[in-house]
């Protein structure tokens, strides 16, 4: 199974990245670095360790695998994401996809 592994606090582009290492019954599976703050890798359904660390925090957990997406979060992540619809203002139809991240300076 594609997974996608979603880390937020992160930099952009290969700035400021995490050092990701996922294993399974004691044998590492993956070993790399996020990219964006993504990593994308294929799983089987399942049971995994994730232990991830950027700079000085760290992510040491447990997760199984049933689906396509996962999100993590650094403690240094004051993300919040908000959902909303926005309207073209000379035509008035909506534009079909958008986001945006805000954050405390």
């Amino acid at each position: 199974m594609n997974v996608c592994l979603k880390f937020y606090g992160l930099g952009i582009k290969d700035i400021m990245q995490a050092h990701i290492i996922i294993s399974s019954n004691n044998n590492v599976v993956y070993e790399g670095d996020t990219y964006n703050g993504e990593v994308f890798i294929c799983l089987d359904k399942g049971i995994y360790r994730l232990y991830a660390y950027s700079l000085d925090e760290e992510i040491n957990l447990y997760f199984y695998v049933d689906r396509e997406k996962y999100y993590f979060y650094f403690p240094r992540s004051y993300m919040r994401i908000i959902t909303f619809q926005l309207f073209d203002y000379f035509y008035g139809n909506p534009i079909e996809k958008g986001e945006l991240i805000l954050w405390k300076k």
